[in-house]
């Protein structure tokens, strides 16, 4: 996890896990430009709003963001079997 802490007090966070990354942050400006800099070094897809990250299942309302790992845990268990009872 890489952390920016502008002058201004906002902040732009970078998760990184294998080849997977997280980019969120105060103001949008500041996520386009880390994205344009990511782009000018790497090979990036942008996949759009948060739904899955390392086995968490990431949901949005009204009332904020919801984090489970439901999906991760019926795969476990379909994998081993314990799915079928």
């Amino acid at each position: 996890m890489f952390t920016k802490h502008a002058t201004n007090g906002s902040k732009t966070i970078l998760i990184v896990y294998v080849d997977d990354i997280i980019i969120i942050g105060d103001i949008q400006q500041e996520i386009k430009t880390l994205k344009g800099r990511l782009q000018q070094s790497f090979e990036v897809k942008d996949l759009g709003k948060l739904k899955y990250f390392v086995g968490m299942e990431i949901a949005r309302s009204k009332e904020g963001i919801y984090i489970s790992q439901r999906k991760y845990i019926l795969d476990l268990l379909k994998e081993t079997s314990k799915g079928n009872k």
